[in-house]
């Protein structure tokens, strides 16, 4: 494994991902920067909901299962958290499995 399927039928490795979506990352912070000259949480628009993660939308497993694996780095599927707001929008994501007890 360790192989994953873009959209446009290319697949790419494991280690290609991990590297585009640092760059996406870097990418989203520099644009906040620019932007508005600091970075903060988007969800509650506070400065002080911090440390800032960058969160994907749509998680990077859910992008490789889907055969959109492209989504992972793309800059409008990541926003930036505090690190509360971001732990609340990822328990809100689970998906319990009944099997698991």
């Amino acid at each position: 494994m360790g192989v994953y399927r873009c959209s446009d039928g290319s697949k790419v490795t494991q280690s290609q991902i991990d590297r585009r979506v640092r760059q996406a990352k870097a990418k989203k912070l520099q644009h906040c920067l620019d932007k508005y000259g600091y970075i903060f949480c988007q969800d509650c628009k506070r400065n002080d909901c911090k440390p800032v993660d960058c969160s994907h939308d749509v998680s990077v497993k859910e992008c490789k299962e889907s055969g959109k694996t492209e989504l992972a780095w793309d800059v409008d599927n990541i926003t930036l958290r505090g690190r509360s707001c971001h732990a609340r929008k990822d328990k809100n994501d689970v998906q319990w499995n009944s099997n698991l007890n």
